[in-house]
């Protein structure tokens, strides 16, 4: 059967972009050598047949660089709270100074 060149253009630009999340997600060499092999594990699924299934691939593609954020995404939200936190402790030094029309 011959795949649509569209489809088929498509496909190989979500197989590139899955690469490209899997070796940057993140700096651990152990991680990143298992979110290459999970992509790699999605390349070699057959190119889909048509439109619905290349939105199918598209989402399980999503499903799975979202699947590898997720540990990086619970640092982020620690490390916003760290802000937050310190932010609030420094509340005092962060009022702005007064507002005063008079000139010196």
């Amino acid at each position: 059967m011959m795949t649509d060149p569209f489809i088929e253009s498509q496909w190989q630009e979500l197989i590139a972009h899955l690469r490209t999340c899997a070796e940057s997600v993140t700096s651990d060499p152990q991680e990143k050598r298992k979110f290459v092999e999970q992509c790699e594990s999605f390349s070699n699924n057959e190119t889909p047949a048509g439109y619905r299934e290349l939105l199918a691939a598209t989402a399980e593609a999503a499903r799975l660089a979202i699947a590898w954020q997720a540990p990086r995404a619970a640092e982020i939200d620690h490390e916003s709270e760290l802000v937050d936190e310190a932010s609030e402790e420094s509340f005092p030094a962060s009022d702005p100074p007064p507002f005063s029309r008079a000139h010196a």
